[in-house]
């Protein structure tokens, strides 16, 4: 592997924001990391916000969390597409519509959890063992071309940005 963050060249600008939350050289120590982190998060969220919406039309805690158990699961697929050289373009994920379609208030939350955390694992795992090589190769988003390594640290960053948000406008209502 490859130690270091990605350079701006291996992703489309969009993604700064979420780069710039990953500070770690080692990836995979931060995916490891992140998984009992965002865990110890959501613990705390009490079951009386766990439908909770801060405003009109925004995602509830529970969906929050499908989201991004359902982007774990995207990224995931797009890095191991590219880590095998898998040169189909893919195309950009509707979030709006995978949530809509999610039915996440079907299951307590801690199901979901467990879920994340066994999706999560995997792609650990994934990265873990990806050959040094792959971690140069790209791949198309819609468009735009990423690098595995790229989509590694996005992971990481995609995640912490929206446990930011939980914490900063979900919990705050305690």
């Amino acid at each position: 592997m490859r130690n270091g963050r990605p350079n701006t060249t291996e992703y489309d600008p969009r993604f700064n924001r979420y780069m710039g939350l990953v500070p770690e050289d080692d990836v995979c120590a931060a995916l490891a990391r992140q998984l009992s982190e965002t865990s110890a998060v959501v613990c705390q969220i009490p079951e009386s916000l766990v439908d909770y919406r801060y405003a009109p039309g925004k995602w509830t805690t529970r969906e929050v969390i499908g989201h991004v158990l359902d982007t774990e699961r995207i990224l995931g697929f797009r890095l191991l597409s590219f880590a095998r050289s898998d040169e189909t373009p893919l195309i950009r994920a509707d979030e709006e519509l995978y949530v809509r379609h999610g039915d996440f208030s079907r299951y307590p939350l801690n199901e979901w959890m467990e879920e994340y955390s066994l999706v999560r694992r995997s792609n650990i795992e994934l990265v873990r063992h990806l050959p040094a090589e792959a971690w140069d190769r790209t791949g198309t988003v819609s468009g735009s071309p990423i690098s595995v390594r790229a989509l590694a640290y996005f992971m990481v960053g995609h995640e912490r940005h929206h446990i930011q948000i939980l914490r900063s406008t979900y919990l705050k209502q305690r």
